[in-house]
Parts: structure tokens; sequence; C-alpha cells
């Protein structure tokens, strides 16, 4: 029987980042913020999933040795992870069986790199990595450190050397790519466009006997990875696998009443949590996730056969979504209630307190489509409302105990809490 992996903005992804050693073992050193893996602006989401509040909380020192990354050769690239404090934080939750998932992709997107710098003694990641040619990378390093979300931390390198010439991002005409052996079919579930939450189907085959590929193996513990960037390089989402049982689940979830189950509980869970597992499938995966913005994008659909991993590279024109933003009308919506805003910077705040035993009521206005917040889930309480643009939606419960209540996007890219005192 073929089952379904899922990509999942939302929330969720595998990146890493990486250098070249030369013959000069001095390393340069930088802090940089953490940004958002859905805007390079902002600090939440795709691919990884992160809050405003969790992104302010660490940062990341990076140095590569030698200092000058030369094309050719081997570079040290080191990854120091730091609290608000300047600790070194050395208790990363494993992901996809690595605590750190290390991304490179050449400026003009040609190429894409997935490697995960290891732990070393001192609390520091480290890998070596050799660029094959000279320019801009960017380097998006994805991790998650314990009691957080998902940060991914975006650092850009020049490599001298000599540079190869530009490859143009252009739109692919047919959804259809044949690599070392392996034809994958990709079907949009719905139109692409800004902000729309939709599930994209991939289907594979063996490219000489065009017969469905039953032969897939588990790559990071999934069937399949996806990663998607946008042509700025501002927008990251990373996406993984469902099964079929959690894709129809979540087909009926969205022509359903506004309740449902909680469509985490069978296994869909994005890459910010540990243990996650999911079922084998024979030729088909399945990803729901969101292009944040209009613009051009590049996929890449991951796969592993024969003990080989078999980069499938998609490039997309997503348009706007037609969807106007408009004033909120916030005539209804009671005196009481707790707001918050849905906007490419995920929820604001992203965290509310509350006491037990009392009702509480969230109005949530989702300001544009530029995110991938078309619905909210507390799988807590089973609820799920749709986040139409411009419009304000009520959601109400009573919190029977103390503790924290997550809440995220349909997607589990951008996610909040409630603390209940």
């Amino acid at each position: 029987m073929k089952k379904l992996f899922v990509l999942s903005g939302i929330v969720a992804l595998l990146l890493s980042a990486i250098w070249l050693s030369g013959c000069d073992n001095t390393a340069t050193s930088q802090i940089t913020k953490n940004s958002n893996a859905l805007s390079n602006n902002s600090v939440t989401n795709a691919n990884a999933p992160v809050t405003t509040d969790a992104a302010k909380a660490f940062s990341v020192d990076f140095k590569s040795e030698p200092s000058e990354i030369k094309a050719g050769t081997p570079a040290m690239l080191s990854f120091t992870i730091k609290d608000r404090q300047g600790v070194t934080v050395k208790d990363l939750s494993i992901v996809h069986e690595k605590p750190m998932h290390l991304l490179i992709v050449s400026k003009d997107l040609a190429e894409f790199y997935h490697i995960h710098p290891e732990q070393q003694a001192d609390g520091s990641y480290r890998v070596s990595h050799v660029f094959p040619n000279g320019g801009d990378y960017k380097l998006y390093a994805d991790f998650t450190p314990k009691e957080s979300t998902q940060i991914v931390e975006r650092i850009d390198v020049k490599v001298s050397g000599a540079e190869r010439e530009r490859v143009a991002l252009v739109p692919d005409h047919k959804l259809e790519k044949t690599v070392d052996g392996l034809r994958v079919v990709m079907k949009p579930s719905a139109e692409i466009k800004a902000g729309q939450e939709l599930m994209l189907d991939f289907q594979a085959f063996d490219a000489k006997t065009n017969k469905p590929a039953t032969d897939l193996q588990n790559y990071l513990g999934e069937l399949a990875h996806f990663v998607i960037i946008s042509e700025d390089m501002k927008d990251f989402v990373h996406a993984h696998p469902m099964s079929k049982g959690e894709h129809d689940e979540m087909n009926g979830m969205k022509m359903g009443d506004e309740k449902s189950d909680n469509h985490a509980d069978d296994g869909h869970k994005h890459s910010t949590m540990e243990g996650t597992t999911t079922k084998p499938s024979e030729s088909e995966v399945s990803a729901h996730t969101a292009f944040p913005r209009a613009g051009l994008y590049k996929l890449w659909a991951q796969f592993q056969r024969g003990g080989k991993v078999i980069n499938v590279p998609f490039i997309v024109r997503v348009p706007e979504s037609g969807d106007q933003p408009k004033a909120a009308n916030n005539d209804s919506v009671p005196s009481d209630a707790i707001k918050i805003t849905v906007s490419k910077n995920g929820y604001e705040p992203s965290e509310i307190k509350v006491e037990k035993g009392k009702p509480v009521k969230i109005a949530f206005t989702r300001a544009d489509a530029e995110n991938c917040g078309g619905e909210v889930v507390f799988s807590k309480f089973n609820i799920t409302k749709k986040l139409p643009v411009g419009e304000t939606v009520l959601v109400e419960f009573t919190p029977t105990e103390a503790g924290e209540i997550g809440f995220a996007c349909g997607m589990g890219m951008m996610k909040g809490k409630v603390l209940v005192r």
C-alpha cells in the first residue's frame, strides 16, 4: 500500500553550514543574530519554526579555519551556540538523527549541500567542507536548544578562487525531473500562490522501467526531506514527509468543521520534535507547506536509493495570492480578549499569560499573506481555526490546570504558547 510522507513547512527542517580550510590556521569569528526560518528580517517559522522570543535568546559564534576560505581546499566550519548570558549551549535536541543540520547554498541556488556538524569537547559543532567554486554562499544552520523552538541561523560566506558562470533561475514548465535514474513528478494539491497552504505530492519512478520506485530508503529517519529557498534567499522553508493517513486526515480537517483531531497524534510532527517516526512508503511522498511571498523559489526534494542521497530540484514562480490586506473589523471582539497579530514575524506576542480556571479569549488577526499562518491549531483542545487575511478570529477555552499550552500554524512552523498560572 502506498503511503505518503509530508514536508513540514512548518516547521521542522534540516540545515547545515559549511567552511573551507586552507594553509592559514587563523580563524575568523563572527556573532550573528538568529533570523527567521520564514524571512531574513524576522524570527519565526518555515523550516524552520522559530519564535521571536527564541531567536532573541540565542546567538551563534561562527569561525572558519583557515580564515580565508578557498575554492577546492577543505575548510573547517565551527559553530558555537550561546545563550543570552553568553554561556555556550551544549544541550541540543536530536532532530532527524542529528543535533545540527547545515545547508550550504550558492548565491544563484545552483549548488546545494546538506551536511552535519558534530559536537566537540568544547561544546562547538564542527564540520569540514570543500567549496568547489569561488563566490558568495549562504549557510543555514538549523538547531533546536532544549526547551526551545527550532532556530535557523543564516551566515554569509565569501569563498576566494575562480567563480563559475552564474546559473539563471528559470521556472520549470513541467514539474517532472529525472536525477540519477529516479524520475520524480511533483503535483500541487492547489494553485501555488503566496501564503497558500497546500500539499505537494511527489511520485517517484524508476527512470528505466517507468515503474513506481518501491525501493526508496530512509534518509535521516524519513523517506524524503524538502527544502525551499526564495531567489533572494530571505525565505527558507523546510517540510517533512507525511503518511497517507495523515494526508487524508488533514484534507478532511480542512473540509470539515473548525474542530478536528490533533494532527500530530499519529506521528506528524515538525522537525523540532524528538523521536519523530514515519511509516514506510513505497513510491509516493507528500508535503504540507506554503510559499511565504510572491517570487521565484527553488525546491530540493531529497530521496535515498541504493545508499545514495538524490537531490531532485524544482523551480517555481509563485504569484501574489490576490488576497488584499484589509482593516480588521474588531467591533465584535470582546474587550477582554487578548490580541495576537499573525505576520511574517510570527505571532506577536508569541507568549501570553492567563489564570487557571478562568475563560480565555484570544483574538488572532492575520495581517498579510506573507506567512504560513492560514490556520491556528491548539492541539491540546483539538481546536483548529482558519485565519483569513485581514480578519480577526476568536479562540476560546478554559484551562483546567497550570502549565504551558502550545499553539502553532497548520504547518507547525510558527509557534506560540500560553502560560497558565
